[in-house]
């Protein structure tokens, strides 16, 4: 279920004190997110899903090229939800407390780019393929998915508790390369971002993500290397 603490850059919902520090953040290359769309002058829509910190936010509402972009935000951290700080910036026109996975379908099509960054590594495998399917199935024809996630089963647990840190799956190059993303970008350690299309759901069915957690980073360099990626940090590669 989703609670919303913000709409309209203004906050509506009680701010809880709390021992548990705001947090989260992706070391995915976000700064593909300005080159996803031709024209960044046109008003655009974002939906930042597990917008942790906010740090997505505010680098899109910095940038005097994408300044007018309108950023909604979901996080099923509580206190990412109650982070006064962050809401009195007034980057993020909309905020919800709760999981994607229970955000109605048909809201996925009002955005032009949805952000699913250093995320779905973070769920189960059927929940990871099942969120996949339905953000592609419920997005804008013209629209695009920008997801970013380590390239191999990076180790990581819970620091706070309920921050939902702890990495269940990981994803090889493989899986993503599949889905034939539009561009793609690689930062260290091997955590890599793509920009998906309408025409990813017809391939799917071969996002295979795994849970074994000796899926090393070794062994996800040399997927990534097999299928012809190029790990260049700092380097955008359009396809």
């Amino acid at each position: 279920m989703l609670h919303q603490t913000v709409k309209n850059y203004s906050v509506i919902s009680h701010i809880a004190d709390s021992n548990l520090v705001a947090r989260g953040d992706s070391a995915s290359p976000k700064e593909v997110i300005f080159h996803i769309l031709q024209d960044n002058k046109i008003d655009t829509e974002v939906l930042d899903i597990g917008f942790g910190g906010g740090n997505l936010g505010e680098m899109i509402r910095r940038n005097p090229d994408t300044s007018h972009w309108s950023v909604d935000g979901i996080d099923g951290f509580l206190p990412n939800c109650h982070n006064q700080n962050l809401f009195g910036k007034k980057l993020y026109r909309n905020v919800w407390h709760g999981l994607a996975q229970s955000m109605p379908s048909d809201m996925f099509s009002k955005y032009k780019i949805i952000c699913l960054l250093d995320v779905i590594e973070h769920l189960t495998l059927d929940t990871a393929r099942w969120l996949l399917r339905t953000l592609l199935t419920g997005m804008g024809e013209d629209s695009y998915l920008f997801i970013s996630t380590p390239l191999w089963f990076y180790p990581q647990g819970n620091i706070q508790s309920g921050d939902l840190e702890e990495h269940l799956i990981g994803v090889p190059a493989s899986s993503m390369m599949a889905l034939m993303p539009y561009m793609y970008a690689v930062n260290a350690p091997l955590v890599g971002g793509f920009v998906l299309g309408k025409r990813s759901l017809d391939f799917i069915e071969f996002f295979h993500p795994t849970t074994d957690k000796n899926f090393s980073y070794e062994r996800g360099m040399a997927v990534t290397q097999a299928v012809g990626m190029q790990c260049t940090s700092g380097h955008l590669y359009k396809l």
